[in-house]
């Protein structure tokens, strides 16, 4: 049994963390670069299926804010056959009101419980074994402070 790649711990950091940018720069094409085409994701709000599904739905649900997401506290496992990894990552949501919501926002804290598959031949970070991409996510609010409405927009 070979040690896993240490330049993998980096690329599914990367994974993770471009999450966060597609998020806060509202730039959703890049979810492709993050989930699997049929990744199982589960959210407070819905069970989704798919990544276009994952995208279409966040961007609908962020439209209505300005955001900034962090990832603090993080565990990266990967499997002995260094085809799969578990990650558990600690995040921090700040949601900023636009409109009549302009000066309000809702912060949630939670943490991603993620499974990443690697491709091989896709490499995303120079040295690394491939690309890591989430298969299964689910997300869990550990507390919202705020005003809630500033999702719903105008």
């Amino acid at each position: 049994m070979a040690s896993p790649n240490p330049i993998d711990y980096f690329a599914i950091k990367n994974t993770l963390s471009l999450y966060c940018i597609a998020l806060d720069t509202k730039d959703f094409r890049l979810m492709e670069q993050v989930f699997t085409e049929d990744v199982d994701a589960k959210y407070p709000f819905a069970a989704l299926k798919g990544m276009q599904h994952v995208a279409d739905t966040i961007q609908k649900r962020l439209a209505p804010i300005t955001s900034q997401h962090a990832l603090t506290t993080q565990t990266v496992s990967i499997a002995a056959d260094g085809r799969t990894a578990d990650a558990v990552t600690y995040f921090t949501g700040i949601h900023f009101g636009q409109g009549k919501w302009k000066g309000k926002e809702v912060t949630a804290w939670g943490k991603y419980v993620d499974t990443l598959t690697l491709f091989e031949g896709k490499e995303s970070l120079p040295g690394a074994s491939g690309q890591w991409l989430i298969s299964r996510r689910q997300v869990m609010f550990m507390g919202r402070l705020g005003e809630e409405r500033v999702m719903e927009g105008e």
